[in-house]
């Protein structure tokens, strides 16, 4: 228990920063047992690369989970619709425009899809998904005949593997607008802690002692600067990181100060109540799945343009990784709680799982084992802190 300035007893939630802790340790032993591999700057570029499209998925899969459902058919999802896209771009010849608008209009009608059966026909999540998953797969095998489709045009392939570009000191050794792109960042990320803090207190909310926001602050800086300097290092900032970023802050904003949003954390926070209070749970549920599709298109154009191709097996296990990214980063299994930052930071605990099992060789019976562990840990640590929580009042 802590004490602000005007004397209330504030309690700090250590378990928002214990992801933290754990991610410093995780990228502390990889780097051991790499020998510094895993900390190159050449890495980290791929493991951010490889982490986007995980966190994409995150991004929405987050308020899915937070109304109290679950997408099993994610993976799937991206595997078919990496599939439709390369068939539109490779064989069929259209243009990226075309096809990115036509995957985003596929997606859309995905997420309405399950969104219907859910919301609208009141079938449990879990069953809905869990067919799309196997109807996803089958539609990916009829589409694309089995068989690998690539390479995607170059300029399909600019959204997941390209930087940003020079655009004015074109001489310089480093990317201009990586260098603004991150110097931007960094000022909006205290910007909106500050706004954050000043907006708690107007209402009458309980904030943090005015030392530990200065330490939190500090902390966003030197991450930001060293994170900045790696990448810049390299290549700059990579496109695909530019639209995670995007992305996490329109649903964080729509989650905090929306309608919307507030009407999200109701249901899964009490849905008889949220009934009684007049929100209409079908039609937002809807909405939700509809977001869903709409970021897991997004986050199949970023996969693509990284992978160059789609094949029968794409997509595989996603909804693992996003779903357990997830429960890492805070949401709850129960509903009600979670946010995109959570998860984008728990999806980068898995991509670095991913990443430093496959620089130390560990066989893939190993690499299954060990992040089927953290998932069972992960929720039995969630189901047991909510646990405390109801018993504490």
């Amino acid at each position: 228990m802590l004490k602000n300035k005007e004397g209330f007893k504030l309690k700090l939630d250590v378990s928002k920063y214990a992801i933290v802790v754990e991610m410093i340790i995780i990228f502390a032993v990889f780097a051991l047992f790499s020998k510094g591999m895993f900390l190159t700057n050449t890495n980290i570029n791929n493991l951010i690369l490889q982490t986007c499209t995980y966190a994409l998925m995150g991004c929405s899969m987050v308020y899915v989970m937070v109304i109290g459902g679950i997408d099993l058919s994610a993976g799937a999802v991206i595997g078919f619709l990496s599939t439709f896209a390369a068939t539109l771009s490779v064989t069929l010849g259209f243009s990226t425009g075309v096809t990115i608008l036509l995957t985003i209009l596929c997606g859309l009608l995905i997420g309405a899809f399950n969104g219907y059966w859910i919301a609208f026909q009141q079938m449990p999540a879990f069953i809905v998904t869990l067919s799309g998953q196997m109807i996803f797969k089958g539609l990916n095998l009829l589409v694309g005949k089995g068989v690998s489709i690539g390479p995607v045009p170059e300029s399909f392939a600019m959204f997941g593997r390209s930087f940003l570009p020079k655009l004015i000191f074109k001489d310089w050794a480093y990317s201009d607008t990586s260098v603004l792109a991150i110097v931007l960042f960094l000022a909006v990320a205290i910007l909106l802690t500050i706004s954050s803090r000043r907006s708690k207190k107007k209402y009458g909310f309980e904030t943090l002692p005015l030392g530990i926001e200065i330490l939190k602050i500090a902390a966003i800086c030197v991450v930001t600067v060293a994170v900045g300097i790696i990448l810049i290092s390299y290549r700059g900032v990579p496109n695909a990181f530019v639209l995670l970023i995007i992305v996490c802050a329109l649903v964080t904003f729509m989650a905090n100060s929306t309608p919307f949003g507030r009407s999200i954390y109701a249901i899964g926070g009490n849905r008889d109540a949220a009934r009684l209070s007049g929100i209409n749970i079908r039609r937002e549920t809807f909405k939700v799945y509809l977001l869903h599709g709409f970021v897991l298109s997004l986050a199949t154009i970023i996969y693509l343009g990284r992978a160059g191709s789609a094949s029968s097996a794409t997509g595989t296990n996603f909804e693992f990784s996003a779903i357990t990214g997830c429960i890492l980063g805070g949401t709850s299994t129960l509903g009600g709680s979670g946010t995109a930052i959570g998860a984008i930071i728990g999806c980068l605990i898995m991509a670095s799982l991913d990443n430093g099992m496959s620089l130390l060789n560990l066989g893939t019976t190993w690499q299954f084992l060990i992040k089927g562990c953290v998932l069972l840990l992960a929720v039995f640590l969630d189901i047991t802190s909510k646990q405390k929580k109801i018993s504490a009042k």
